[in-house]
């Protein structure tokens, strides 16, 4: 309804209010009864004595008060028609218009043109009033009240969209940044972290703000901030309150101060009490609240200092001083107090409280303590000072020494089954003389390679070989015999590599390396490491024809004729040498990898399923470069073949074995090796150079 409407309505109220009789509000009015116009009608009623004195201005009729004009204003009691009852009748909504006695009624006409025109300019008053209010509203509606700031920034005066575009260029980078928060308890100042804004998913809503900050159209506190000035508002945050909490737990693990448990250290090899002490942690419910109201907070607002301290509670240790007293009489100093005997596989094993102290600990148990026993600890221990009271398991291998493989079953172990001696030593060690003994049952120790799995790898068929001729230096010998039975029996199953210079290991004296003289650059050399490359270059060759898959392989930087051309290799701690056996589905197929010395030579095998057939090809040396020709005089001088610098490609194809039930395409793939030519040195001092009476190699 329009303002024109409402005051039309307005009018039409009032007016209907005047004119009502007295005791009515207008809308249910009662008639009351009218007095008798003329004589015979007086007469009849048998009130004409009374009657003529009330007309004829009988004194008596003004002791008894003026009757009320039509459209006056009294209390009284009116009489109604027919039924002579009284009703109350109560004050009228236009003003009584009282006459002396004898006096005439008032016009009607005169009476009712002079509220209309009160009741007219009180509607045109109200309507002004509410045309300049809906107006000023209406203005105002898009505009930011004078001294508003949003987290510091200013944005009075502005229209909404202007102020929208301000806050979220200004407050948006705030919210992508980590807040800096503090943990706010006594000596706990250093502590702080921040909250990640990633994790906490806290969004300005800027509209939303802006709307705070302007407030709902048409109320009075609207118009007042319009006029008089707004102050600070809050922004408006999206996120939930799950997202902030995340982040505070977060932000927690650097904040939170563990309380210490009461416990007891056998550090010393005696028990000694731990006391408990409170820590100190963060209120996660309160400073969550306080960080989304915090966040955006400008300085010397309130939140605004940074680091933001977060409010923190004490954390009560579980256990009390007295449970951790109880807990080292009752428990601790008994089970060091005696030696510790041990029943296990029919043998009995004495232990001293010093080898028993390892595998003891105190542990929570609600609000008390109790003692608790290792058992794997303990079992180590029983089984150190009896090694009778463990049997390694052994592992399923292929045996190839005859002539076929062989495949040799795995043996299970035993051990003190460690929750068995736990459970026993626990209650022994808390008592005293014959009870002090832990009888304990064993288990089976599973091999790492079971039967069934080495006989699923179908190793029967030889797949790749190389023999290298050794030299007569019984010490190099030595060496490549020590780093083949490293390599000996190594066993890949499917997707399983070789890394052979971790499996050989660094050469040392305990391995069986001794040192031995080889060639460096025209020089006698003594080694620990000699025959290496000669053993790296026929693993790789073995491997290579097998069809295993080459993972990492370095070459030698000139080719030594003993060692198979564009097939050789070095290893070492950065030139690492790593085969593996190809990895096919649902395939159980493995191989395994034999070296020995035999016949004065190193021979390396790959046997495996003969269900692949490999074949080999070497392109013709290209990019030759002669070998240059040296004359060393000096006396240490020790002559060596040159050898020619050249490029040469080995390519491999591997397909299916017919019969095998494998299916698919040929697979080619080569590698390509580039050799740098070697000098030949010869020793032209007197005597011919260095001589050790047998041939010497370049390693």
């Amino acid at each position: 309804m329009g303002r024109a409407g409402g005051a039309a309505q307005l009018l039409e109220m009032l007016e209907r209010g005047a004119t009502a009789p007295p005791g009515t509000d207008g809308s249910a009015r009662v008639p009351a009864q009218r007095r008798p116009q003329h004589r015979s009608d007086a007469l009849d009623d048998g009130s004409e004595g009374s009657d003529a004195a009330a007309d004829d201005g009988d004194p008596r009729a003004d002791d008894a008060g003026p009757a009320p004009a039509a459209g006056g204003a009294t209390s009284g009691v009116v009489v109604l028609p027919e039924t002579g009852a009284a009703a109350v009748a109560g004050p009228a909504r236009a003003t009584a218009v009282l006459t002396r006695p004898g006096a005439g009624a008032p016009d009607e006409a005169s009476v009712s043109r002079s509220q209309r025109v009160r009741v007219l300019a009180l509607v045109s008053a109200a309507g002004l009033v509410a045309a300049a209010w809906s107006g000023a509203s209406f203005r105002l509606a898009d505009r930011v009240p004078e001294g508003t700031t949003v987290a510091g920034v200013a944005i009075g005066g502005l229209d909404r969209e202007a102020a929208v575009q301000l806050l979220a260029r200004t407050l948006e980078p705030r919210l992508d940044s980590p807040l800096a928060v503090r943990l706010d308890a006594p000596g706990q100042d250093g502590r702080t972290t921040t909250v990640d804004p990633g994790v906490a998913q806290l969004h300005l809503d800027a509209p939303a703000t802006v709307s705070r900050a302007i407030g709902p159209a048409g109320l009075p506190t609207t118009l007042w901030h319009q006029l008089r000035g707004r102050g600070a508002v809050a922004p408006v945050l999206e996120g939930t309150d799950a997202d902030l909490a995340a982040a505070l737990d977060r932000a927690a693990v650097a904040l939170d101060v563990p309380a210490v448990e009461g416990s007891v250290s056998f550090t010393s090899g005696q028990p000694v009490a731990v006391a408990p002490v409170p820590g100190t942690g963060l209120d996660r419910d309160a400073a969550t609240a306080l960080v989304r109201r915090a966040w955006l907070a400008a300085p010397g607002e309130p939140g605004g200092q940074r680091p933001l301290p977060l409010p923190a509670h004490t954390v009560q240790p579980k256990a009390t001083v007295d449970a951790v007293d109880a807990a080292l009489q009752t428990q601790a100093r008994p089970a060091v107090s005696a030696p510790l005997a041990v029943e296990v596989a029919g043998r009995t094993v004495v232990l001293t409280p010093a080898q028993v102290v390892p595998a003891l600990s105190v542990v929570l148990d609600g609000p008390a303590l109790r003692l608790h026993v290792d058992g794997a600890a303990l079992a180590d221990a029983v089984a150190t000072a009896d090694p009778a009271t463990r049997t390694a398991a052994q592992d399923a291998r292929v045996d190839t020494s005859g002539a076929a493989p062989v495949v040799v079953p795995a043996v299970a172990g035993s051990e003190p089954d460690p929750a068995s001696l736990a459970h026993a030593a626990a209650a022994a060690l808390v008592a005293t003389g014959d009870a002090r003994t832990a009888r304990a049952t064993t288990r089976s120790v599973a091999p790492d390679l079971s039967t069934e799995a080495v006989t699923a790898m179908g190793v029967t068929a030889l797949l790749g070989q190389v023999v290298s001729p050794l030299t007569a230096d019984p010490a190099r010998t030595q060496d490549v015999t020590a780093a083949a039975r490293a390599l000996d029996g190594a066993l890949l199953g499917p997707g399983q590599s070789l890394d052979v210079g971790a499996r050989t290991g660094a050469p040392s004296a305990e391995a069986g390396w001794v040192p031995a003289t080889v060639v460096v650059d025209g020089r006698a050399t003594s080694s620990l490491a000699a025959g290496t490359t000669q053993v790296a270059s026929a693993v790789h060759a073995a491997a290579y024809a097998a069809g295993l898959q080459v993972d990492s392989r370095t070459a030698p930087v000139s080719w030594n004729p003993r060692d198979p051309a564009g097939l050789d290799a070095v290893v070492g701690a950065g030139t690492p040498l790593v085969v593996s056996q190809p990895a096919v589905d649902g395939d159980p197929k493995g191989a395994l990898l034999r070296a020995e010395v035999v016949d004065g030579a190193l021979r390396v095998q790959v046997w495996g399923a003969p269900d692949r057939q490999v074949s080999l090809s070497t392109s013709p040396a290209s990019d030759v470069r002669p070998a240059p020709q040296l004359s060393d005089p000096s006396p240490q001088c020790v002559g060596q073949p040159g050898q020619d610098g050249f490029t040469t490609t080995v390519t491999r194809t591997t397909a299916p074995r017919a019969g095998t039930g494998r299916t698919g395409a040929p697979v080619t793939d080569e590698v390509t090796t580039t050799y740098a030519p070697r000098a030949a040195v010869t020793c032209t001092a007197p005597g011919g150079g260095t001589s050790t009476g047998v041939p010497l190699a370049l390693d």
